[in-house]
């Protein structure tokens, strides 16, 4: 039963392995809308099969520094805040001679931590510690321009989590739009 599991594996490697038509590993850097307070760390992958030039599968990493200048207070201090999420999408690519334009719909999740410490009169200190897990999913338009191997990127992630699905009311907007990313890098083309 292994060995014809591993042949099978060898056999979709070869027979689909030659057939893409474009792969791109697209690392970068980006801020949040939120006045720029937080710094993000992103990598975006992009397949483009070959049978399908119009298609496109991805798969987009992020490691968030929220907050990074608010680090001591009024006497509270923040020992750490971070988020770290994981999206899959689908989508189309548009192509132009020297730049592409992908949109894609991305799912996944979203890990979030942070601790405060409160430092009152006396010198006495309380810490309060938060880990949550939420979805993560919305609409991504990705640009890539560039020549043969190497290209600029530029990527914009607009949320669809909190609202409308969390809630229906207006208000809850703002969650999405503090949490738009705008993220710039570099990318190569493997295949």
């Amino acid at each position: 039963m292994k060995q014809r599991t591993i042949l099978v594996i060898i056999l979709v490697v070869f027979t689909y392995g030659h057939s893409f038509a474009q792969l791109t590993i697209e690392p970068g850097i980006g801020i949040h809308t939120n006045f720029g307070k937080d710094f993000l760390l992103t990598t975006l992958v992009q397949w483009n099969p070959q049978k399908h030039k119009h298609l496109s599968l991805a798969a987009h990493s992020s490691f968030n520094i929220n907050n990074m200048m608010k680090r001591n207070f009024n006497g509270i201090k923040t020992n750490y805040d971070y988020s770290i999420n994981q999206k899959f999408g689908v989508g189309t690519t548009v192509y132009s001679k020297r730049s592409s334009s992908t949109f894609l719909l991305m799912a996944g999740i979203k890990y979030t931590s942070f601790k405060e410490t409160v430092v009152d009169a006396d010198n006495h200190q309380v810490s309060a510690a938060v880990d949550a897990v939420s979805p993560d999913y919305g609409l991504m338009y990705s640009m890539k321009r560039g020549l043969k191997k190497y290209f600029f990127s530029f990527r914009m992630y607009i949320p669809l989590y909190p609202w409308p699905v969390k809630d229906v009311n207006i208000s809850a907007a703002d969650g999405n739009m503090n949490s738009i990313a705008l993220e710039f890098g570099l990318g190569i083309k493997i295949k």
